[in-house]
Parts: structure tokens; C-alpha cells; sequence
């Protein structure tokens, strides 16, 4: 049985539980399930407005899967270049703010496949400001035990 959390731990604080979303994007799941626990580089972006993101590397590929190109607070989305045939570059994305999600092309593609509870909120923004502010840090993404 698949696990239905994810955590993600921040270096400067902050921990964030996410419930997956399996009736929705069950493959994107099982892709990103395959690479963790995962430590990585937290970054803010500012085409998409208020998105944190950290690159992964998938040891499968991931398909288009529940794909939206709009995002609410709590949101947590796979991205990577579509278009680009040989190991595209990959991220995964938690939103703390609506956004439209796009780059200099236009609207982008992104499979939501988690999200994070409404009590967290104020969290994500408090994580997204700092790193928008303070700059990059660590983060370790990890299954939660059921």
C-alpha cells in the first residue's frame, strides 16, 4: 500500500506534511515515491509568483498526469521541460499563494499531485517569504509512516 503523506523539512525551520493525491495522479506519486528520501536545494521562483521549487531526478519517467497550469495556496505540483526529449531538467513546486503558472512561453504545465492542509498555510508563507528573502537552503523530502 502506498503511504498518503509526504514531509518536507526546511534547514532554516519549518516542516510541511502534504497529503497525496493517488485518485488523481497515481503515477506521479509512484515516480516521486522512487526517489526519496531526497536532500536538495530549496529556490524561489518569480515567473510563477509566490512558488518554491527544488529539482529532482526521477528514475522513471513521469507522464502528463492531472495537469493544471493554475495553482492555490497549499498546492504541491512535478514540473519539468516537457518539450526537451533527453533528461529534461525536473522540479517539484509548493505553492503559497494562487498563482497562474508560467515562464517567459507562457502558460506551463505542471501534474498536481499533493497538497498541503489549510492549517499549514501560514507556514508555506512564512517558508516562502524567507526564501524568497533570505535565499536558498536545504530541504529533505521524506515518505510519512503511515
Amino acid at each position: 500500500m502506498l503511504p498518503s503523506k509526504i514531509r518536507f523539512i526546511l534547514e532554516r525551520g519549518g516542516e510541511l506534511v502534504a497529503d497525496l493525491l493517488p485518485e488523481a495522479a497515481p503515477k506521479t506519486i509512484e515516480r516521486v515515491l522512487e526517489v526519496l528520501p531526497h536532500e536538495t536545494t530549496v529556490y524561489h521562483t518569480r515567473w510563477c509568483g509566490r512558488e518554491i521549487n527544488f529539482p529532482i531526478k526521477s528514475i522513471k519517467p513521469v507522464l502528463r498526469e492531472n495537469q493544471t497550469a493554475t495553482a492555490s495556496t497549499g498546492d504541491v505540483v512535478y514540473w519539468k521541460e516537457w518539450e526537451t526529449e533527453e533528461n529534461p531538467p525536473e522540479a517539484l513546486a509548493i505553492y503559497y499563494g494562487a498563482e497562474v503558472i508560467r515562464d517567459h512561453r507562457g502558460f506551463l504545465p505542471v501534474n498536481l499531485f499533493a497538497r498541503i492542509s489549510q492549517d499549514q498555510w501560514p507556514q508555506i508563507e512564512e517558508i516562502g517569504i524567507r526564501v524568497w528573502q533570505k535565499g536558498i537552503e536545504k530541504i529533505h523530502i521524506e515518505v510519512v509512516e503511515d
